[in-house]
């Protein structure tokens, strides 16, 4: 809650600078507690110090101009949507690849993973699907990976020590080797509370790498992801409707591989740094020619 930053920022844009904004995420929403209400008040009144600084605001979705806009109290600053990019590069390593499938699974047994960061936003919709993909004698065997993986399966599985056997975790990993987890996944679950949306860089991981997605429609979901074939989505919050589409999945390679192809397509497509680049280099034309005080 750094308005002093914001005001410093106002400053200098009106002394001539150019400020340009990159929006992440929005602010925090109203709601939970008092401080979180607080601290919400705070980031919008941030936001309408910073849009009468901005000379172009760049956006890691669509859908933030809308939440931004009214905040700008109608002056015409141009929003512009940057692609997010993965920053795991993808290396080919078949040894190091088959090691690790080695490690977790036998045979041909499905492995799915998961990769992020295991804050409880996420556990929380995560958590129910881990559950019911665990019941059953088809159970598939489950990689955690990324930061917090480790103590989140050991909660998960002092809850419910039936998954014991399933869930593993692969911690906090080096770049080099968390692509070599994610090459080692059949497919991969990556649910969203709020929905699938390109300011996920774990979503970014999967598509860069050609892995089949589960992922989840909500109200930061752009229409575009329900047009392509390299997701498959459920409504955020439906764990029993996930759940099934991640066994259709485990049963069907043939779909999973039309997945893959259509996951690394897509991320050719919009999200490969070449487009952040163009985008980067094209923000001349955005110039916005008012007076930003």
């Amino acid at each position: 809650m750094n308005v002093g930053f914001c005001n410093w920022l106002w400053n200098r844009a009106r002394r001539g600078d150019r400020v340009e904004i990159m929006a992440h995420e929005a602010f925090l929403p109203f709601g939970r507690n008092w401080k979180q209400t607080a601290a919400a008040l705070v980031h919008r009144l941030m936001t309408m110090i910073l849009l009468r600084a901005a000379d172009v605001v760049w956006i890691s979705i669509p859908e933030w101009e809308e939440r931004f806009k009214p905040y700008a109290l109608h002056r015409p600053v141009p929003f512009q949507w940057l692609p997010i990019p993965s920053n795991i590069p993808v290396i080919e390593n078949p040894g190091a690849v088959n090691t690790i499938r080695r490690r977790y699974v036998s045979g041909d047994r499905i492995m799915i993973g998961h990769f992020g960061t295991h804050g409880w936003p996420i556990t929380s919709v995560l958590e129910p699907i881990l559950s019911m993909l665990g019941n059953g004698p088809e159970a598939p065997d489950i990689l955690l990976m990324g930061g917090g993986s480790e103590e989140f399966r050991t909660e998960l599985i002092r809850r419910r020590p039936g998954l014991g056997g399933l869930i593993h975790a692969a911690g906090l990993l080096r770049a080099e080797e968390l692509s070599y987890h994610i090459a080692a996944c059949d497919l991969l679950i990556q649910p969203y509370p709020d929905g699938v949306s390109s300011r996920r860089g774990s979503l970014m991981v999967g598509l860069v790498h050609g892995k089949p997605i589960v992922s989840t429609y909500g109200p930061l979901s752009s229409s575009f992801w329900r047009d392509t074939e390299a997701i498959a989505l459920a409504p955020a919050g439906d764990a029993m409707a996930f759940a099934g589409l991640v066994q259709q999945l485990a049963g069907d390679p043939d779909k999973r591989r039309r997945m893959s192809l259509a996951a690394r397509a897509l991320y050719d497509e919009r999200f490969a740094l070449s487009h952040t680049i163009a985008a980067l280099r094209g923000a001349g034309s955005l110039e916005y020619s008012g007076c930003p005080s």
